[in-house]
């Protein structure tokens, strides 16, 4: 049997493909658009199944779900943050309620062991309270496209669980951050932007330094997702996987300068321009998903920057 994977050519996705393969699972990578970059390290390893696939398209889903002995399910695929999803809403529509429901609907005719939708803090885009930590079972307050779509969908990966006994859970990530993403964008955070730019030379003084975020290391994203898709039982509808708390920009920023000796990062306040496609927000927290599998991130924020900063280095040879 064999675990779903899709989104499998994004930075979470291909995460997931890696650390299942390396534990001896066998994986269906779907991705939709280009063939999947040599630089991903699933692709390197080559022991997946790559298959293209609309998810969109209710008929290719179930000739995907017909043709291959599919066990469990990690949906990762998504119009991945507003910076996307506000020029073309109606895509985003189609792609993060859509796409959600057509792989729910099989994994029901299917009866698959387990399906994971993977989401995110930003459901809580209007909640006023930045400081006091966000719950598991709080409810959602979406606002924008992008979390409005997200929260659907976790609506419906909810309903799939509660009216048809599916073992379907939502576990929502934040600020995902790590290898292969080098990006300056304000969608990624400060993590690459400050690393990306200190590794050239350059000094960083700007704007941002009262932003924080639930900085969460890609490996420990990656494992997290995994140990829910593969545990004999979930008791809960949704989990939180990250940190726990908050991570200021100064926090990045003395992690980045123990990684790169030298490198000059000067902080001023504001939370720009990392809040230009979202509001911040108070850390999600919580034990479910300690409860229920036994993980819990593994990464320090130093251990992971150092190891971000290596890879880098490493790429640039």
């Amino acid at each position: 049997m064999a675990l779903l994977v899709t989104g499998a050519s994004g930075h979470v996705g291909g995460a997931i493909v890696a650390h299942a393969l390396q534990r001896g699972v066998q994986v269906v990578a779907v991705y939709r658009g280009n063939a999947p970059r040599e630089n991903l390290p699933a692709a390197r390893l080559g022991a997946a199944t790559w298959v293209r696939c609309d998810l969109d398209d209710v008929a290719a889903v179930r000739a995907l779900a017909a043709a291959h002995p599919i066990d469990a399910c990690i949906h990762a695929a998504a119009v991945s943050n507003e910076a996307y999803a506000r020029p073309a809403p109606h895509a985003a529509i189609v792609t993060n309620i859509g796409a959600t429901a057509n792989l729910l609907e099989v994994a029901r005719v299917h009866q698959w062991r387990r399906f994971l939708l993977v989401s995110t803090g930003s459901v809580f885009q209007r909640r006023a309270d930045v400081v006091t930590p966000i719950l598991e079972d709080e409810v959602v307050a979406p606002g924008n496209i992008y979390s409005t779509t997200k929260a659907a969908a976790e609506s419906l990966t909810g309903m799939y669980r509660s009216e048809f006994g599916l073992s379907a859970a939502t576990v929502r990530i934040s600020w995902v951050f790590g290898p292969p993403i080098v990006s300056e964008s304000a969608t990624r955070g400060p993590i690459p932007s400050f690393l990306a730019r200190a590794l050239r030379g350059e000094p960083i003084r700007e704007t941002g330094g009262e932003f924080a975020a639930s900085f969460t290391f890609i490996d420990d994203v990656a494992a997290g997702l995994f140990s829910a898709a593969v545990a004999p039982a979930l008791g809960h509808a949704v989990y939180h996987l990250g940190p726990g708390r908050n991570l200021s920009t100064h926090e990045v920023a003395g992690a980045v300068v123990r990684a790169v000796p030298g490198a000059v990062i000067e902080l001023a306040g504001g939370t720009e321009p990392w809040t230009r496609y979202t509001a911040m927000r108070a850390p999600l927290t919580g034990s479910r998903l300690l409860d229920d599998t036994g993980f819990a991130p593994r990464y320090s924020l130093d251990e992971a920057v150092s190891h971000y900063a290596h890879w880098m280095r490493d790429q640039a040879r």
